[in-house]
């Protein structure tokens, strides 16, 4: 079923926006909830739990976002999710988990990932060759890269020694489990489908594009679940899964909803995300090599650090980008 809000007045999108972003934000949480239960019955490490299930659970939204754009003929707000989300995992979230409460971090543990964090953040210039456009071809590419990533990295921490969590890990049946991730994936569709048209109704509405409404509205509300997740995650002293999630989750967003969003339609790659959004990512990873590096922790200074780059990148997008790039026509 496609809504066409335009019709109505901006109230109504603002409500169906709000309304879609919940669904998303709950149907996230019945998935998280029981991929953590189900991966601790397997005993598996904190941080491979952060990295692969609890990563995939929290990125969940992205995907049901961006492919419902995608297949909808909007295919720049589902480019604009995948890097925006991954701009506020790495500014939004690990600066605010760190601002709250100091992150100790292992970083014999994150130095291979924050180089793939690193490197996919540069997967929309593979567009560049082939008339700035993405295909099921580059799809089919990150998702086989993505194998091999969680193939290494559960060799990796098969020999891990288990963290005892300080608090028991979440107990459920596996038919409720099964339960709460069909519910949970029933949720994510209703609720992208509710939000991306309420969002594009509004940011057309006061003339932005398509492209800064995945990367703001969009990206900020499907980022929400790895914030909670996070920021739980450093209040109960398990800083390792918080990690591996945010970084899984940059992973993931790129390698595995891009890549599957990609099998379902080519993507074109607008001036917009090259010459800013990309660049930014690239600075935002960078500055985070020498935060997570450090071997000590991750402090309130250095989470203010990213706390305002993605700030200040979000202001960019919203009072500078249209000049630059020129603004979509409002819908009256």
């Amino acid at each position: 079923m496609n809504l066409d809000l335009s019709t109505y007045p901006a109230l109504v999108s603002l409500i169906t926006m709000i309304l879609g972003g919940s669904i998303l934000i709950a149907g996230a949480h019945f998935l998280v909830t029981a991929s953590v239960a189900m991966a601790t019955r397997m005993k598996l490490s904190p941080f491979f739990i952060g990295a692969t299930v609890v990563a995939f659970g929290t990125s969940v939204p992205e995907l049901a976002a961006s492919l419902y754009a995608n297949l909808s003929g909007k295919s720049a707000i589902a480019l604009g999710n995948v890097i925006g989300s991954n701009i506020a995992n790495l500014g939004l979230v690990l600066g605010a988990v760190a601002l709250f409460k100091p992150i100790p971090v292992k970083s014999r543990t994150l130095g291979s990932d924050l180089l793939l964090v690193i490197l996919v953040g540069l997967v929309p210039l593979l567009a560049l060759p082939f008339a700035d456009r993405l295909s099921a071809g580059h799809g089919v590419l990150l998702l086989i890269i993505l194998a091999l990533y969680f193939w290494r990295l559960k060799s990796r921490t098969s020999h891990a020694p288990v963290e005892t969590p300080n608090e028991p890990a979440p107990s459920m049946a596996i038919w409720l489990a099964i339960l709460a991730v069909v519910g949970g994936c029933i949720m994510l569709v209703v609720g992208s489908q509710l939000f991306v048209e309420g969002a594009v109704v509004i940011g057309r509405g006061i003339g932005i594009s398509e492209a800064v409404i995945g990367l703001t509205l969009v990206a900020f509300t499907t980022s929400l679940p790895e914030l909670v997740t996070s920021v739980y995650a450093a209040i109960r002293g398990h800083q390792e899964l918080g990690i591996g999630n945010i970084l899984g989750s940059c992973i993931m967003n790129v390698l595995g909803i891009l890549g599957i969003v990609l099998l379902f339609g080519p993507i074109t790659v607008e001036p917009q995300v090259y010459r800013l959004d990309v660049p930014v990512l690239l600075v935002v990873s960078l500055v985070c090599v020498p935060i997570l590096l450090s071997g000590m922790r991750v402090v309130r200074l250095e989470g203010l650090v990213l706390l305002l780059l993605y700030l200040g990148y979000i202001a960019t997008l919203f009072f500078l980008v249209p000049g630059w790039f020129g603004q979509s026509e409002a819908v009256g």
